[in-house]
């Protein structure tokens, strides 16, 4: 892990691309004390597996019914008490965005309003793309 790296998370806000290691990523948390979550995309290719790959990488209540409604209301409800900031890792993301342009905008959406709210909460963090995909409209690092 770099230190250019954990500089680099202290400062994430947003979305954006990264094509490097999930474990300096969880390195580079940890170091910071965030929260780490990581969502498997890599067999992802519909709404429906990327809403179960976020209730297992959130691991969000039982009552989250698999739909884009739910799956805000949880995910900006997340319970980051104590937490300094959160670092969501979207791994293998590009096989969704291909597959379904359109929810997985949808979903890149979700994760920033989730972040907004949690910056509001005063807890600090970013969504990372991790991988390679289709050109989008999203920064990379």
């Amino acid at each position: 892990m770099t230190a250019n790296l954990r500089a680099w998370l202290a400062k994430l806000q947003g979305v954006r691309q990264w094509v490097g290691s999930i474990d300096d990523v969880e390195a580079a948390a940890d170091t910071l004390g965030w929260r780490l979550v990581v969502i498997d995309g890599t067999d992802v290719e519909d709404k429906h597996a990327f809403l179960e790959a976020c209730d297992e990488a959130f691991e969000l209540p039982e009552y989250f019914a698999l739909n884009w409604d739910s799956l805000e209301e949880c995910v900006v409800d997340l319970d980051l008490a104590g937490a300094k900031g959160i670092v969501v890792v979207w791994n293998g993301w590009g096989e969704f965005a291909e597959a379904d342009p359109k929810d997985f905008a949808t979903g890149v959406d979700i994760m920033r309003i989730a972040l907004r709210s949690w910056s509001g909460d005063g807890v600090h963090g970013g969504v990372l793309l991790l991988g390679e995909g289709p050109d989008i409209d999203v920064d990379a690092l």
